[in-house]
Order: C-alpha cells, then sequence, then structure tokens
C-alpha cells in the first residue's frame, strides 16, 4: 500500500485534476473493500488424523494457508454416524501441556470451538464466573489467542431447537470473554424434506433463522450443492424452486444481505461426495448403481465458483466439511481445498 502511494504522489505533477480524483477513489475503493477470506477445516481425512499427529496436520494448515480448526473427527454419517472420538483432545478438562495444544500454538492455528460439546445441556446456563466453565478451561489450556470462535448449536432452527437454547449459549460465551464471536450455521432448504413443502413453512423457517441469528455475530448456511439431482436446494430467493448448482450460494447470500445487514457472514461448503458418507457395503446394498455412479465430490471449478461468490458478497470465513470421511488425501475434493486455501490467500 505505502508503494502504491508513493508512485501516485510522484505521477501527481503530470495528472489532470479529474484523473488525479480517479485515482483518490480507486484507492479509496480498493482499501475498503472486504477483508480476505479465512479458511478454516472441519476435520481432515482420515488418512491424515487417524494417528493423532496433530503437528503434522497443523503444519499442513498452515502451509496451505489454512488458519483455523474445527475439531471433528466423524468419519461416517450412515447407517449410523462414526467418529475416531479425538474430539476431545479439543475440550475440556485439559491441560496446556496436551500435545494437541501445543501442537495448534506452535503452528499459529486458532480452534474453532464447537459450542454443543461445550454445553450440551442449555439448561444449565449460564454458568456465572464459575471456574470449572468448560470455556473457561479451555481458554486456560490453549490460550485466548488461538481461539477462533466458538459455535452455537448447529442449524439449531433447522432441528426445531428451542430459542432460549440458542440464546443461553450466545450469553456464556460472552459472560466468559466478550471478544470471542459466536458462530451460527444454518441448514439449507432441501426440497424433498417435508417441512420445506410449503411456501408457509418455507417463509416460517427463514422467519426463525432471522431471530436466531440475533444470537450470532457471524452467520451462514451450510450448501453442498453437487450433484444437484441428489442436493435437491433451493435458495430463500427461489421460491421452492430447486436452482441450478451455480446459483445456490449466490442465492442464499443474497438474501442474508437483504435479511441479516448486521451481520457478518460465513459460508460451510462441500468438502466431499453424498456417498463419502456411507459405510461401504451398506451403501453397495442400499443405494443403487445407476444413483452411485453419479455421486461425486465438487470438482476444482465448481469449488472455485463457489469460493468467488462467497468472496464478492463479503464472507469473511469459508467453513469446509465433510472431508473428515475421506480415506487419504489423495481424494477429491482435498487437493482442491487446500489449492483454493493458497490461491486466495495470495
Amino acid at each position: 500500500m505505502i508503494r502504491f502511494l508513493y508512485s501516485s504522489i510522484n505521477q501527481l505533477g503530470r495528472l489532470s485534476v479529474k484523473q488525479i480524483l480517479t485515482s483518490i477513489l480507486l484507492f479509496v475503493f480498493s482499501a475498503t473493500q472486504a477483508p480476505a477470506m479465512d479458511f478454516v477445516i472441519a476435520g481432515a481425512p482420515r488418512s491424515i488424523v487417524v494417528d493423532r499427529n496433530y503437528e503434522a496436520l497443523f503444519n499442513l494448515m498452515r502451509s496451505n494457508h489454512i488458519v483455523g480448526f474445527f475439531p471433528t473427527f466423524q468419519y461416517q454419517e450412515i447407517p449410523e454416524p462414526k467418529s475416531f472420538g479425538f474430539e476431545s483432545d479439543f475440550l475440556a478438562p485439559c491441560s496446556s501441556n496436551d500435545a494437541s495444544f501445543k501442537a495448534l500454538r506452535n503452528a499459529d492455528i486458532k480452534l474453532v470451538v464447537p459450542g454443543e460439546l461445550l454445553y450440551p445441556d442449555a439448561s444449565i446456563l449460564p454458568l456465572r464466573n464459575d471456574r470449572n466453565d468448560p470455556l473457561r478451561q479451555l481458554i486456560a489450556c490453549v490460550g485466548r489467542d488461538n481461539i477462533y470462535a466458538v459455535t452455537n448449536y448447529d442449524e439449531a432452527a433447522y432441528h426445531g431447537r428451542p430459542l432460549v437454547d440458542v440464546q443461553r449459549l450466545y450469553q456464556q460465551v460472552k459472560e466468559v470473554s466478550a471478544d470471542i464471536p459466536v458462530l451460527m450455521v444454518h441448514g439449507p432448504l432441501v426440497m424433498d424434506m417435508a417441512q420445506f413443502s410449503t411456501s408457509t413453512k418455507r417463509a416460517r423457517y427463514l422467519d426463525n433463522v432471522v431471530s436466531f441469528s440475533q444470537y450470532a455475530d457471524v452467520v451462514g448456511f451450510d450448501v453442498y450443492p453437487i450433484p444437484g439431482i441428489i442436493a435437491k436446494l433451493a435458495t430463500p430467493l427461489s421460491d421452492g424452486e430447486i436452482v441450478a448448482s451455480e446459483n445456490t450460494v449466490d442465492g442464499y447470500l443474497q438474501w442474508m444481505s437483504e435479511n441479516l445487514p448486521d451481520k457478518r457472514k460465513l459460508m460451510v461448503f462441500q468438502g466431499f461426495a453424498y456417498s463419502d458418507m456411507y459405510e461401504f457395503e451398506f451403501l453397495k446394498s442400499t443405494v443403487p448403481l445407476a444413483l452411485r455412479k453419479i455421486v461425486r465430490p465438487p470438482n476444482s471449478k465448481e469449488l472455485e465458483d463457489m469460493v468467488t461468490a462467497a468472496n464478492q458478497h463479503g464472507v469473511e470465513m469459508i467453513v469446509w466439511w465433510g472431508q473428515a470421511a475421506l480415506r487419504d488425501a489423495s481424494l477429491a475434493p482435498w487437493p482442491d481445498i487446500l489449492k483454493l486455501a493458497r490461491q486466495f490467500a495470495d
């Protein structure tokens, strides 16, 4: 920026007044653009995390300009959720000497704390000035500088959680440390679900999204649009019509700009193919081969288009979810996620 100013000043003597004003306006415009997006991963491929070598994981993240880690180790969704169970390595009770936290600090990676694992029972909140509060303990272990944010209850409006639950969690985080951002992720409009089958139901849901979002600082949706025939996503602007995959991100972010103008934005994007969520034998026995053949992860262009749309709407944080289901780091879309993080950091 300083070099730009110096060069511009040297040119002033040779420019007209109109040209000078244009240069100033262009500089001001460029200086007030949205800040660079942060990339966060919610999990990593199984081959990377299975031995709990967090030093290698976090160094890989840092070398690819991924700044935040959401500790999920769930590698299967269907027929039942399964996880390695390493989430406890990033929660209280803990010690500052724990290998997970040492590795986090050494690589300067920031932790996105899953609020519903901190406070699974919202009815006990608030815990005012309680030394045993799990967030206070976690801050003591990892250090405040290495905590990026705390998530509120996942897809709370989508899953019908009481509004008071998200209110209590938000207030508890602010009681502990007012400067920690609270994130809220909302579920998308999936058009083969009964709860979105009428315009009245969709409008009620979106009203709830607005109400719930008051208890967060940064708000967004998870959008997994590939392939469209499986995802069946509408947007808040499409009046129940399923939209083309390339239009989904823009539709959600336009709606957020109009309906949540005072909230900072995040998006959660697809780091998997839908078939990755299945146990393999169960997949073969329950999903027809013809259908399995069309299931795929997003390709590099689709991923880049999603990130570009987010960037154009001022999204400050992109979270990649689902890649924990990938067997190894060579499988798509993991290599493209790393490439995009490097690309948008430059």
